[in-house]
């Protein structure tokens, strides 16, 4: 949206400068400000923020909210953000699902789609599919374009930040892919990865927005991780920080990663290793009332953590044992950076009363005693269907309409 953009070369840009201040202002601000509040905090004069205010009451994009109420003198108007003039799409791009959808300011969702047959592939036809999908969301949604923010996409695998460009995908096109999509879609686009897209919405919405220094840990199909320092998402030098997965942990099943290596962390937690884990399990002879060694193959990961709900022994230990690896992985994390909070999400959300427990237990066998009794060790309370959610909240970050 023009409006958003800041260019002062002219008298009339300022003017428009001014009023994108005043937006993001009201999108960040939790109680509806009054005329002197928003003219002092873009210091500005009362009558050049009266002529900013107005403008964008009678162009639509703000309205009127009430009365604040004063023990004496006129009661001033007070004013916000108009939610049914903004939108914003957040994407998310896994390996085996990619998630789509519209949301107003306040990250309500008014229309979204998803595909369980995606499969994420660094080649020409999926990143056409991908253009397509998003595409076809917006405009199946009735909302014009005009008055859509930007697209903020949260995807699997190393990006680099500078760029906004995944290290495995799409390298051999002509621009990045932030520049490639912002073309094909014609609309601002910033891409980051799926879990510090996640930390994001921990950080405004979630379990993470009190917090200075925290860690937001997603253990779905893969494993990752983002740390929060100082207030501030640690991407490292090029974008690659966060590789949880790749840790050497020195286990003795000698799984080979999908980075060439054996002994990482990735082989040993997650819904991957949940499934090897599994039929390895069914191979030493140990017995499941869900699983059997004929079916195991093509079993989901999904399907062991639904099994472990209903009481399937062999399940529930599986995940423990995951959940004290972490846990021990994390104490060592404790050690070196000292956070105040660690937050467990993703798609073992859905077994989270087994695995936090084992989480905990995995922690105190690694943690120095100071400083993880200086931590709070929470799951998420944004729920398993986080999805395109997180990369709306990437989006508005990059517009500056949410407080994080």
């Amino acid at each position: 949206m023009d409006i958003l953009k800041n260019n002062k070369k002219k008298e009339s840009d300022r003017h428009s400068s001014s009023k994108s201040s005043v937006l993001k202002y009201l999108a960040k601000s939790i109680e509806s400000p009054t005329i002197p509040e928003i003219a002092e905090y873009l210091n500005i004069s009362v009558p050049t923020g009266t002529k900013v205010v107005m403008d964008l009451v009678n162009d639509g994009y703000i309205v009127k909210d009430g009365k604040r109420v004063v023990e004496n003198g006129r009661k001033p108007t007070q004013y916000r953000i108009n939610q049914e003039k903004f939108y914003v799409v957040g994407v998310e791009v896994l390996s085996k699902w990619i998630h789509v959808s519209i949301r107003k300011p306040n990250l309500e969702s008014v229309h979204e789609q998803l595909s369980r047959e995606f499969v994420l592939e660094d080649s020409p036809a999926c990143l056409d599919f991908i253009e397509t999908f998003i595409s076809k969301t917006i405009e199946d949604s009735k909302i014009s374009k005009e008055n859509i923010i930007g697209v903020g996409v949260g995807m699997i695998g190393d990006i680099d930040v500078h760029v906004n460009q995944p290290s495995n995908y799409y390298s051999e096109l002509s621009d990045a892919l932030t520049q490639h999509l912002k073309s094909r879609l014609d609309l601002p686009v910033v891409i980051d990865n799926d879990t510090r897209a996640i930390a994001i919405a921990e950080q405004t919405i979630g379990a993470a927005k009190d917090f200075e220094d925290a860690l937001i840990v997603k253990v779905s199909r893969s494993l990752g991780i983002a740390m929060i320092v100082g207030g501030t998402l640690v991407s490292g030098t090029k974008g690659f920080a966060g590789n949880l997965a790749h840790m050497q942990f020195n286990e003795s099943k000698n799984r080979l990663c999908v980075c060439g290596k054996t002994g990482c962390l990735g082989t040993e937690i997650g819904g991957t290793a949940l499934k090897n884990e599994l039929e390895e399990s069914l191979k030493e002879n140990k017995t499941s009332i869900k699983f059997d060694l004929e079916t195991s193959n093509s079993s989901t990961y999904h399907q062991i953590l639904e099994a472990a709900q209903k009481g399937d022994g062999l399940s529930v230990k599986l995940i423990q044992d995951q959940g004290e690896k972490l846990g021990a992985a994390l104490g060592n994390i404790l050690n070196l950076l000292n956070p105040e909070l660690v937050v467990i999400g993703g798609e073992f959300v859905m077994v989270m009363d087994i695995f936090m427990d084992a989480v905990k237990m995995g922690i105190r066998k690694s943690a120095l005693l100071d400083s993880l009794n200086n931590c709070e060790i929470r799951s998420t309370t944004l729920g398993r269907y986080l999805s395109s959610k997180a990369g709306a909240c990437l989006m508005l970050k990059s517009a500056e309409m949410i407080d994080y």
